[in-house]
């Protein structure tokens, strides 16, 4: 049995998966608490897996990223300057992972005692391969903030240094929002998992430490639920929620992905589903026009504004207490709201090359046909149309990348930026082949250790690969050989039978 629950900008929608199929819209502001409270009159949490989706840390953080004050602490050796990045400090790991100068915590002190910042950012340069730099920092660091809103670049990943600290500023200002979440969440459940951007499922520890990887997982939720349900591999998704409507790409059956997604346009290591929105859902306000505003829930939710929920109500629908839109409705033109609203949706389908679409969301059945009918495109409405977010977080699979760097040279290794023992012996060149071997072992046991088990693990992919031998004194000393590999996201088609 598999529980997920996908917190939208209005509505928190949960699915159960299991021999009791049943599924949950509650109001936000109930709170998790509330929420998880009402599935544990279904199941014993404390015995099952619960997958949580949630795009609105980030999104807060966004729409107030200026006024966030954040430390950044650079730590990037010599070469480039970097001082219009953040404070650059002594101290770096060289481009072997070995700690070529060490930090002056005299210096770290001082920049720490400013007190004129609500998080810390810290990022050097070859964190990837080595972190010690970090972990050294964020120890003086935790004597004047707490853990909870420090961020470290290496559990981003990632040799590409500015779109690193960028992403790593965002991840300082997001850590406590998603900290706070996780704390509320484990009084009901030891551990869970977050569902990514992308697709995928990660430990709860992991999104805590790089909390960038939920940007945009609602929509990349709707578009795994939607092929779920429907056996769908491309089409156009389409979720209309409270407070917006999202159009999400469905490609080969996953959503098609965006990387290196700019926020106030700065480049980040952000990898999401690449969707579009436009401002209007089912709680829009109504005045005259249909307005990109949330006020309160509909009338017919016991809110007090006339919002599009309410006008369709007076078109004729039946949605919650309908007479009481009715009975509130003024001198408003609730079909030319109707028709406002289509013809924006229809807009945006425009833009992209889709023959069908699927419809998401509680108010769904009524517009996406109509929407579907103006662009002459084919509509798919699914079963559980209203909580098809919810299952999509529910039936994904654990996706887990690994940067992994061999040095047989210096008989040392590194997997997402802590050192081992290397796997080959010293002064050993190993062939192509046994390297990607060994790097797929080690995935696999750290898949393992974080709760996969072996039907998650599919086909791993190697996304990069370099090796080249050092010599010395014209004789072969060693390998160093850097590989990206991942257990790509997916679904669990094997639950399908539990629908």
């Amino acid at each position: 049995m598999v529980i997920g629950i996908d917190v939208g900008g209005t509505n928190t929608d949960a699915a159960i998966i299991g021999e009791n199929f049943a599924t949950f819209k509650l109001p936000n502001e109930v709170g998790m608490a509330e929420v998880l409270k009402e599935i544990s009159k279904k199941v014993d949490l404390a015995k099952e897996k619960v997958v949580v989706s949630t795009s609105l840390p980030l999104n807060l953080v966004i729409s107030k990223f200026s006024e966030i004050k954040t430390l950044p602490i650079l730590a990037p050796g010599p070469g480039l300057n970097y001082s219009n990045y953040g404070f650059v400090v002594r101290g770096f790991v060289n481009h072997r992972g070995e700690l070529a100068e060490d930090i002056d915590e005299e210096e770290i002190e001082e920049l720490l005692k400013s007190k004129q910042y609500e998080n810390v950012a810290i990022a050097a340069k070859f964190s990837p391969r080595n972190s010690i730099i970090e972990e050294k920092i964020k120890k003086i660091a935790s004597r004047y903030i707490e853990e909870s809103r420090i961020a470290c670049s290496y559990h981003v990943g990632s040799l590409n240094y500015p779109a690193r600290i960028n992403t790593t500023l965002i991840n300082a200002k997001t850590k406590p929002i998603v900290y706070d979440l996780t704390t509320s969440i484990k009084k009901f459940v030891k551990e869970f998992y977050y569902f990514t951007g992308d697709g995928g499922i990660v430990p709860d520890i992991i999104a805590v430490e790089n909390p960038s990887l939920l940007y945009n997982s609602s929509a990349a939720a709707v578009a795994v639920g939607a092929s779920f349900l429907t056996g769908e591999k491309d089409a156009l998704i389409i979720d209309i929620g409270g407070t917006s409507t999202d159009f999400v790409l469905l490609k080969d059956g996953m959503p098609k992905i965006t990387d290196c997604v700019e926020i106030y346009g700065k480049k980040t290591l952000i990898r999401c589903a690449d969707s579009v929105s436009i401002p209007f859902g089912g709680d829009s306000l109504i005045d005259g026009r249909i307005k990109p505003v949330r006020l309160d829930k509909p009338i017919a939710f016991g809110g007090k504004y006339f919002t599009f929920t309410d006008a369709l109500n007076c078109l004729g629908y039946e949605i919650g207490d309908y007479r009481k839109s009715r009975d509130f409705k003024k001198d408003f033109n609730c079909e030319a709201v109707f028709d406002q609203f289509i013809s924006v949706a229809s807009e945006v389908v425009s833009m992209f090359e889709a023959d069908k679409i699927v419809a998401a969301g509680y108010l769904s059945p009524i517009l996406v046909p109509e929407i579907a009918k103006r662009c002459g495109i084919r509509c798919i409405v699914p079963e559980h149309y209203g909580v098809v977010n919810a299952i999509g977080v529910a039936v994904s699979k654990i996706s887990l990348q690994m940067y992994a760097r061999y040095d047989t040279e210096k008989g040392i290794a590194s997997f997402n930026g802590k050192l081992e023992r290397c796997p080959f012996r010293v002064g050993k060149i190993p062939e192509k082949e046994e390297i990607l071997d060994v790097t797929i072992s080690k995935l696999y046991e750290i898949a393992r250790n974080i709760g996969a088990d072996e039907s998650e693990f599919g086909n791993p992919k190697i996304l990069y690969f370099n090796s080249y031998t050092i010599v010395r004194g014209n004789m072969r000393r060693g390998l160093i050989a850097d590989v990206v590999a991942q257990l790509e996201p997916g679904i669990r088609y094997e639950l399908r039978r539990l629908l």
